[in-house]
C-alpha cells in the first residue's frame, strides 16, 4: 500500500532549490575554470591543479558534512539549519568564485575554491538527504526525487539559456556569461531555499544515537546492498564521464557541427528529459527503480553510435539523436538518490544507524570519483588511439571512445545492478521489520 507522502505544494516548494543548485554545476564545469585560465591570465596547468585539488577536497568533504547533517538535533530537523546558515555563505562564494577582482593570482583562486566547496557542501548534502526523508515508502520516494530532479534539470535549461538571450553577440566574455550566473544564483537560491524552508516540512527520522564518521564508515560493512550499488552506479556514471569529456570534439570533428550548436543540443536534450520525466517515475515504480535506472543508462549509451548514421554538418539529424538521448535522461537522474535512501532503512535493519546524509555523501563520492576518472581514462585513451584535436586526425579513434567505450563500460555496472535485492517488495518488509522492531522497544 502507498502511503500519503507530501503535498504538490510542498514538493514544489522543496524542488525550487535544485534549479539554482544545478545551475553551479553547469558553470563550475563549462565557465569557472577558463575564466580564470584564459581573461585572468593564469598558467592553465596551474588552473587544472587547482581545480584537480579542490574537486579531491571536495569528495572528502561530502562524507564529513553529511556526518555533521546526521548527528544535528533541533527543534527544525536535522537539515533545515543547515540550509538556512550555508545559503547565504554559498552566495558568497558564487561572487567572489566567479567575479574575481583584477589581478588575483593562483593563492586567491585556491583559497576560494577550496572554501566554495565547503558551503556547497553544506547545502547540497543536506538539502538531499531532506528530500531521502520526507517519505519512507518507496513509490512516494520516486516521486519525490523526480520533482527534485525536474528543477535540476530547468537549472540546466536556464544554464544554457540564459547567457544567449540575455548577451549580445556571438562570443561574450567569460566574466559577462558568469556574472549572469550569480546574479540569478543570488536572487533564486535564498528565495527558493527560503520557499523549501517554510513550505516543506521537516523530514522524521528515527534515533538511533549520534555516530561518528569514524562509526558510520565502519558501520558499511553490515550494508552489502549499498556497496553493490555504489559499485554499479560507479561504473554507469564512469560511462557518462567518458562520454561528457568526448561530446564537444564529437559534435566538432565527428560532426563537423559548430561548438555552438552543442548549447542547442543540451537545451533540447533536456526539454525531452522534463517531457518524459514523468513515465520514468511511472516506470520506476512498476518495473523497480534498479531495473529502471538499468534500462535509461543502457537504452542511453546504445543510442549514441545513432551519430555515426549522420552526414556531415547534419544539424537536425544531431539534435534528434540527443533529443532521444535525453528521453531516457531522467531515469539515470531520478532513480539512484531513490536507491540509496532505501539502503538507509536496510542499514537501520542491520544495526548501523539513520545516516541519510552519509548515504548520500557517498553517493556523489562515487559519482565524482567516475568523472573523475573518465576524464583521466578518455583524453589520454583517444590520444593514445591516434585522435589528435588539433588537426582533427584520428576520427575513428574518436568514435570508439566517445560513442562505443561508455556502452562497454556501463555493461558490467548494469548487470552489478539488475538484480539488485532492494525491490518495492523488500522494502515495506523491511519496513514493517522495523515498525515492529521500534513498537516492541516501545511497549
Amino acid at each position: 500500500m502507498q502511503l500519503p507522502g507530501p503535498t504538490r505544494a510542498a514538493l514544489l516548494a522543496y524542488s525550487a532549490p535544485a534549479v539554482p543548485l544545478s545551475m553551479l554545476m553547469m558553470q563550475l564545469i563549462v565557465y569557472v575554470p577558463p575564466l580564470y585560465a584564459v581573461e585572468m591570465g593564469l598558467d592553465l596547468s596551474t588552473v587544472g591543479l587547482v581545480f584537480f585539488l579542490a574537486r579531491a577536497w571536495d569528495a572528502f568533504i561530502d562524507p564529513v558534512f553529511g556526518n555533521f547533517s546526521d548527528r544535528t538535533r533541533t527543534r527544525w530537523g536535522r537539515r533545515k539549519p543547515w540550509l538556512a546558515v550555508g545559503t547565504p555563505l554559498l552566495v558568497i562564494g558564487i561572487w567572489a568564485f566567479c567575479q574575481p577582482p583584477a589581478g588575483v593570482g593562483v593563492t586567491y583562486l585556491g583559497v576560494v575554491a577550496f572554501l566554495f566547496y565547503v558551503a556547497l557542501a553544506a547545502v547540497h548534502i543536506p538539502y538531499l538527504s531532506w528530500g531521502a526523508e520526507l517519505s519512507r515508502d518507496y513509490a512516494e520516494r520516486t516521486r519525490i526525487n523526480g520533482w527534485r530532479e525536474a528543477g535540476t534539470m530547468i537549472g540546466t535549461l536556464l544554464a544554457t539559456g540564459l547567457p544567449l538571450v540575455l548577451l549580445a553577440g556571438e562570443d561574450p566574455p567569460l566574466r559577462e556569461i558568469l556574472r549572469v550566473f550569480a546574479i540569478t544564483a543570488s536572487v533564486l537560491l535564498p528565495l527558493g531555499m527560503l520557499w523549501a524552508l517554510y513550505a516543506t516540512p521537516a523530514a522524521p527520522f528515527e534515533e538511533t544515537g549520534q555516530r561518528g564518521l569514524a562509526t558510520a564508515v565502519a558501520e558499511l560493512r553490515l550494508n552489502p546492498p549499498l556497496l553493490r550499488l555504489l559499485g554499479g552506479v560507479f561504473l554507469l556514471w564512469l560511462g557518462g564521464a567518458v562520454w561528457n569529456a568526448m561530446v564537444l570534439f564529437m559534435v566538432q570533428f565527428t560532426l563537423e557541427l559548430p561548438r555552438s550548436a552543442f548549447l542547442s543540443f543540451v537545451f533540447w536534450q533536456y526539454i525531452a528529459a522534463i517531457a518524459f520525466l514523468p513515465l520514468a517515475v511511472r516506470l520506476g515504480n512498476r518495473i523497480g527503480r534498479h531495473r529502471a535506472l538499468v534500462f535509461g543508462a543502457i537504452a542511453y549509451f546504445a543510442l549514441a553510435p545513432l551519430f555515426l548514421l549522420a552526414g556531415k554538418g547534419e544539424f537536425m539529424h544531431a539534435l534528434l539523436v540527443f533529443m532521444l538521448m535525453g528521453a531516457v535522461t531522467s531515469f539515470i537522474w531520478v532513480m539512484p538518490p531513490a536507491l540509496v535512501a532505501d539502503a538507509v532503512e536496510y542499514g537501520m535493519l542491520k544495526g548501523a544507524g539513520d545516516d541519510a546524509a552519509f548515504y548520500m555523501a557517498l553517493y556523489f563520492f562515487v559519482q565524482k570519483a567516475a568523472l573523475a576518472v573518465g576524464v583521466g581514462l578518455a583524453l589520454p585513451l583517444a590520444a593514445a588511439l591516434g585522435f589528435m584535436p588539433a588537426t582533427g586526425a584520428g576520427t575513428g579513434a574518436l568514435a570508439f571512445v566517445a560513442l562505443v567505450l561508455p556502452l562497454l563500460l556501463a555493461l558490467p555496472g548494469a548487470a552489478v545492478l539488475f538484480n539488485y535485492p532492494i525491490d518495492e517488495r523488500c522494502h515495506a518488509e523491511i519496513r514493517r521489520e522495523l515498525a515492529a522492531r521500534q513498537s516492541g522497544e516501545t511497549a
